[in-house]
């Protein structure tokens, strides 16, 4: 994951959490508030039936009151309230002041309901359900379940009696939906979610703006070291960036010219080894010819293997001629061979190689030939290169697997072996002159097959991944054409 990703998803992160707790405030104060009104509205409409209630039993009972007994008196108030068109009219009122109450009962001495808003529950026993103060004492979470979960009503009770007697005469029950406080309540949450996405957009854009401001000085700096990694100096330093970046440019462009000049000793003194190889490459070549003339009467036998002594000498000579300098053109011997003996006679000579680091040597021969039409030595010593690489990638066996394909009008020589892969930035620079991975290597090999392909119109590619191997890519025309 790229730093400019770890950031946009840390700010985001951030922010949404930061917005999700203010929601989730803001939500339980909505809740709070409404269940608060809710209650105020419910004492009011209480007050407002226990007042007709009293005032109704006081104007139709008060002939008489003195006489008649306690029980009496209850019961004539009962009737007053189960007959009574203005009590029924009070609470028919108080259910239209207030949008959450859903009933309101009037409740007798022993539990059974008398007067209601809602006719059917009349002479049947109340229902008790959850108060509506207790509703309101609950924690944010129990608040939200009790509202959006719960499809029981909420209840407030307000007692109608007299002031010596423990238990009232009737009571006022008050019956709160939650669906009704949902109604309410819905458009108020969805504009705050709606708020809340639009302030977490927000904050991903800012982050974003953000993040490409604050890793601009990051990308030069990445720009200056691939500069350098491919060998060109920096030269000036960005005028107007910040004092930090500005330091560590002025220390890369010092880095880079130190760079340039040891690639450069380095390839003069690789180019003056060269030229020393080359002195005893050709006195071997001619003393492998004195030898031919030596023995070839007495052992006849020998001259083949002193043939392939000296094609081996003169390979390795054309090779040094083109490692002198790689940009130099190359005049290339061309023949008509086929693709299956080159590959044959270059897998006899790494087998032993392979033999000794237990490394099984797969070559999976085609039945059609492969025509080509190339420099015989260039394209073999640049096999040798890759079958040489991917045998010393496994230091402790493994397999590697030669196979030729037919692409189009190429044919592809493909290397694979099981060993440990390579990461993306090794797999971007493998083909670079003087880029290796390895303790004692030159970093002209893969360089000098590119080049060696190229020369033929083919091209060299690598796929490759951390613990799945790697596999080269030789692909090279099936028919060369003189003219071409």
């Amino acid at each position: 994951m790229s730093l400019r990703t770890r950031l946009l998803l840390m700010s985001v992160s951030t922010v949404a959490v930061i917005v999700t707790v203010l929601a989730a405030i803001h939500i339980n104060s909505l809740m709070e508030t409404w269940l608060d009104a809710t209650l105020d509205l419910s004492a009011a409409a209480s007050r407002h039936v226990q007042a007709a209630v009293i005032e109704r039993v006081t104007d139709r009972n008060v002939k008489g009151a003195t006489t008649q007994s306690l029980d009496e008196v209850k019961l004539a108030w009962r009737d007053i309230v189960i007959s009574d068109r203005e009590v029924a009219r009070a609470m028919a009122n108080a259910m239209m002041d207030s949008r959450g109450i859903a009933e309101i009962n009037i409740v007798g001495e022993y539990g059974t309901v008398l007067a209601s808003s809602n006719l059917a529950r009349v002479g049947s026993p109340v229902r008790t359900q959850r108060s509506l103060p207790d509703v309101l004492d609950l924690g944010p979470i129990g608040r939200f379940a009790a509202i959006f979960r719960s499809e029981a009503d909420f209840e407030t009770r307000t007692p109608i009696g007299f002031a010596d007697q423990g238990k009232p005469v009737f009571q006022v029950q008050l019956l709160v939906s939650p669906a009704l406080l949902r109604t309410v309540l819905a458009p108020q949450l969805k504009s705050t979610g709606i708020a809340s996405l639009f302030a977490v957009l927000v904050a991903a854009a800012l982050a974003v703006l953000s993040a490409n401001i604050a890793l601009r000085p990051l990308e030069r700096i990445g720009e200056a070291i691939d500069t350098l990694a491919t060998g060109n100096p920096l030269g000036l330093v960005t005028p107007q960036t910040d004092r930090e970046v500005a330091i560590i440019e002025s220390r890369l462009n010092l880095l880079g010219e130190q760079m340039h000049g040891a690639r450069e000793a380095v390839a003069s003194l690789m180019r003056g080894a060269a030229h020393e190889i080359k002195n005893p490459l050709n006195a071997m070549a001619l003393r492998l010819e004195t030898l031919r003339g030596m023995v070839a009467d007495d052992v006849p036998e020998a001259d083949v293997e002193i043939g392939k002594l000296s094609a081996e000498v003169s390979r390795l000579d054309r090779v040094v001629k083109l490692f002198l300098d790689l940009g130099r053109p190359v005049e290339l011997e061309l023949r008509d061979f086929d693709l299956r003996k080159l590959i044959d006679e270059a897998a006899d000579l790494v087998r032993p190689g392979a033999t000794a680091h237990a490394i099984e040597l797969e070559w999976e021969r085609p039945e059609p030939p492969f025509p080509v039409r190339a420099d015989y030595g260039l394209i073999q010593q640049g096999l040798l290169n890759v079958l040489n690489n991917a045998i010393e990638a496994m230091p402790d066996g493994g397999r590697v697997r030669v196979s030729v394909w037919r692409v189009g009008l190429h044919c592809e020589i493909r290397v694979t072996d099981n060993g440990p892969g390579m990461t993306p930035v090794v797999r971007d620079r493998i083909f670079e002159p003087y880029f290796t991975t390895k303790e004692k290597g030159s970093g002209i090999g893969l360089a000098l097959t590119r080049k060696m392909l190229q020369l033929h119109g083919g091209t060299a590619s690598v796929e490759s991944d951390v613990g799945k191997g790697t596999t080269m890519i030789l692909s090279l025309p099936v028919v060369w054409s003189r003219g071409s």
